[in-house]
Order: structure tokens, then C-alpha cells, then sequence
């Protein structure tokens, strides 16, 4: 018998982690609507500016697929609903968990969503031409850069000729590290508690938590990042945004600073064959 999907709020997003994650990505998934509903961890929802100026110069009716590479929870294929409202949206994550959140969100919205559990760089059983395939921080979870060009071309490959590929990121201030990155540990560390392992193994992860500090960028500047997709494309264009995008950052010390993060977006277009 298959498991109905989980409808979208804290108590799908916890009960999906607990059903599917790994030691991983567990106290990532099971906190992160926590943490995007408080506004201190970079959501799509930040980047919905960034994602508009991306399709300013499309059609209305297009795009008629779409590739979303990586979503947490229903918030990138949300956003997608309201800018491209006739498109049918593919999701590829290599979770589980999140997937069972879209699918419940879909099914109550009535928004035509596939999913696809499959990781990044090699998104196997991802098939197709899309005419956008759109990515938030993926090459952040990428552990160098030989990964991340890989990634990069492997999506400029599910392109159509004409395709769009959208990524956004956030880069540190010059500390180095993301706004509320303790605040996130801890609590990560004391939902470590929860997962299903033996008390020594929940144990360790909590340590590793709390001690592991958040992933930014493995950029340090805006113009790295569009660089990044040269490779893989013939035109870039780069899309920046200063200002604290949530009341929590704007009163974070970086912020009040001026030191704050920075998000940024790519738009790609004409893949290299």
C-alpha cells in the first residue's frame, strides 16, 4: 500500500524526516520550515524579485516545463506556481522527505507537480528538455568544484535550445558565515535527538551539528558565481540584492553593520553543446 503524501506545515515536514532522512540531511529537513517561517535561512521565497527580472523578457505562456533542482519543501514549486501558473513543474531532490511534502502541497493546490527522488550532479531517471530549470544554493551542498561544473552542465544538457536555467544563492558578509549560523546549529543539534538511531549515534549527530558551521556560497563575491556558469553557457546575466530580505536579518548585527549577506541570482541561456 503506498503512503499518501504529507500535507505541507511543521507537522508533514517532521514526520516526513523522521520516515525518510538520512543522518545527513535529517535535522536539515526537520527544522527547515522552522527556520523559514522565522526568516533567518535563505528561501526561494527571497529570491522571487531576482527570479521575475530572470523571465522579464519571456512570453506570458512560457515556460510549459520546468525543472526545479532541489526544494526543501513546497516553497520553490509555490513561488513557480505564481510566475509561470500554466507550467508543469518536475522536482528532483535526493530526499524523500521533501517530496512527500510537495506532493501533499500539490494535490491541495491543484498545481500539476511530478517528483523525482535523484541527486545532483548525475539527476538520474531526470529525462527530457525543460525550458527552465531553476536551482536555489544547490552548489553549496556540492563538495568541490569539479561537482558543481558537472552539476552545471548536466542541467544546461536537460535544456531546450532556447532554455533558461535560474540560480540563486547567498553570499557571507566578509565574516564568513551566514547570519543566525549558531542559532542554527542549536537548534539542528537538539532535533538530532529525534532521529531514529541508537542514543550514541543521535549523540554524535547533535556534535556534529552543533560544531559543523552552515554552508555558504563557496563563492566570495557575486561575479564568481556568474563566472561559474561561462562554462556551460553563452550568456550570463547577474542579478544582486543587498537589503535584508526578512525583519529577522534586518536586525541582525551584520546587517545594522552593513556587513551583511548578499543574494544573488543567475540567469543562463544558450547552452553550449
Amino acid at each position: 500500500m503506498t503512503t499518501p503524501p504529507l500535507s505541507p506545515g511543521f507537522t508533514g515536514d517532521w514526520h516526513a524526516a523522521r520516515r525518510h532522512c538520512r543522518r545527513s540531511c535529517f535535522c536539515y529537513h526537520a527544522t527547515w520550515r522552522l527556520f523559514r517561517t522565522a526568516g533567518v535561512k535563505g528561501s526561494p521565497a527571497w529570491h522571487e524579485r531576482l527570479y521575475r527580472k530572470g523571465l522579464d523578457d519571456r512570453a506570458p505562456w512560457w515556460p510549459s516545463r520546468v525543472l526545479v533542482c532541489g526544494s526543501s519543501d513546497e516553497t520553490m514549486p509555490r513561488v513557480l506556481a505564481g510566475l509561470t501558473p500554466t507550467a508543469h513543474i518536475t522536482v528532483a531532490d535526493a530526499c524523500q522527505a521533501p517530496l512527500d511534502v510537495i506532493r501533499g502541497w500539490a494535490n491541495q493546490a491543484e498545481v500539476d507537480v511530478t517528483t523525482i527522488q535523484s541527486s545532483a550532479p548525475e539527476l538520474d531517471g531526470v529525462t527530457g528538455r525543460y525550458d527552465l530549470a531553476i536551482t536555489d544554493g544547490l552548489l553549496s551542498l556540492l563538495p568541490d568544484q569539479e561537482t558543481r561544473d558537472a552539476a552545471i552542465t548536466r542541467l544546461a544538457g536537460l535544456l531546450a535550445p532556447d532554455g533558461l536555467l535560474l540560480y540563486t544563492t547567498r553570499i557571507a558578509g566578509p565574516g564568513g558565515r551566514l547570519e543566525y549560523d549558531r542559532l542554527g546549529r542549536a537548534v539542528q543539534a537538539a532535533a538530532a535527538a529525534f532521529w531514529f538511531a541508537p542514543p550514541i549515534e543521535r549523540w554524535r549527530l547533535a556534535q556534529d551539528r552543533w560544531l559543523r558551521p552552515s554552508r555558504p556560497s563557496p563563492y566570495t563575491h557575486p561575479a564568481q558565481v556568474a563566472d561559474a556558469f561561462f562554462g556551460a553557457f553563452e550568456q550570463v546575466r547577474l542579478f544582486t540584492r543587498t537589503t535584508p530580505p526578512t525583519p529577522a536579518l534586518s536586525v541582525h548585527p551584520a546587517f545594522l553593520a552593513r556587513r551583511g549577506s548578499v543574494c544573488v541570482g543567475v540567469a543562463a541561456t544558450n547552452p553550449r553543446s
